[in-house]
């Protein structure tokens, strides 16, 4: 049987992330350790620069940090990085048939980032896919290459990982992100189900909006499908890749379980948040550990 999932040390991290307990905390456990290194700074840096948006508010200072990091990404791909998560990359040692994801997959997330903060906060669902895919896909399918898993077949199967992920974490956040101004629902969808954006920007906890229990049930299923179309792909790997994507494979996991809660939860996600406890996150990690969830 497979080794238990190994216990991360506050020294992988400075600034003590990822939190403890958390999703990415629990599929860090199964990173090799001489890949970890280079998955959390990949991380970090995601993480640091996916709160840019939600962070700042004015959309022109929003976008100058995000190009400030266009052009930081170029030049460490010189070899001269200034930031310290990129002075931190370029001291990483990476396994002997390791590598960096290639400049484009960086760039492109943070270009994705860019249009995020032009857009008006009420866009299409077929807009709002295509900005999950250039970030979190990618954001996946750069995880992907530093564990160890290569190949196209790979990296589309992280991609289309990455996209359930952003779509289970826009369910997991409608109430939050509504009440701070954001909906991340496609216009066309609410329309479809008769639920009005102001209806999760400012909801009334006396009703239910009508065309809710349709609403649901749709964004559930846009998050559980790619998630399980993801597995299945992973699945059909051969052995040694679909081994090293097992991080991900757990964090696919946790993710249908939270919006399995949240889809059985009526309304509730539109006043709080609904989330997976540390030791249920422990116990998917724990099965995918041992092979038990694939």
């Amino acid at each position: 049987m497979p080794a238990a999932p190994t216990p991360l040390s506050a020294n992988h991290s400075p600034v003590a992330f990822p939190r403890s307990g958390s999703s990415l905390y629990h599929a860090l456990r199964l990173v090799p350790s001489e890949r970890r290194t280079a998955l959390l700074t990949w991380a970090r840096w995601w993480h640091e620069l996916a709160r840019i948006p939600a962070d700042v508010q004015d959309p022109g200072v929003a976008e100058t940090k995000l190009r400030w990091w266009l052009q930081e990404l170029v030049d460490t791909d010189r070899g001269q990085p200034h930031h310290p998560l990129m002075k931190e990359r370029e001291a990483a040692r990476l396994p002997a048939d390791g590598a960096w994801p290639a400049l484009a997959t960086w760039q492109g997330q943070v270009e994705g980032l860019i249009q995020l903060v032009h857009q008006t906060r009420w866009m299409d669902e077929a807009h709002f896919a295509r900005h999950a895919e250039q970030t979190t896909g990618r954001a996946c399918e750069g995880a992907a290459l530093l564990l160890g898993a290569k190949g196209d077949a790979a990296g589309a199967a992280a991609r289309r990982l990455g996209l359930g992920l952003r779509m289970a974490h826009r369910l997991g956040r409608l109430g939050q992100d509504g009440r701070a101004g954001w909906v991340n629902v496609g216009i066309d969808v609410l329309q479809a189900h008769g639920v009005r954006a102001h209806q999760l920007t400012q909801p009334d906890a006396s009703a239910t909006p009508d065309g809710w229990a349709g609403l649901l049930a749709d964004l559930q299923a846009r998050a559980t499908g790619p998630l399980d179309e993801a597995l299945s792909a992973i699945r059909a790997l051969p052995p040694e890749p679909a081994r090293a994507l097992r991080p991900l494979v757990a964090l696919a996991h946790m993710a249908r379980q939270q919006a399995q809660v949240v889809g059985s939860a009526g309304d509730a996600v539109l006043h709080q948040r609904l989330l997976l406890t540390p030791l249920r996150k422990a116990w998917i990690t724990q099965r995918v550990a041992w092979g038990w969830l694939r």
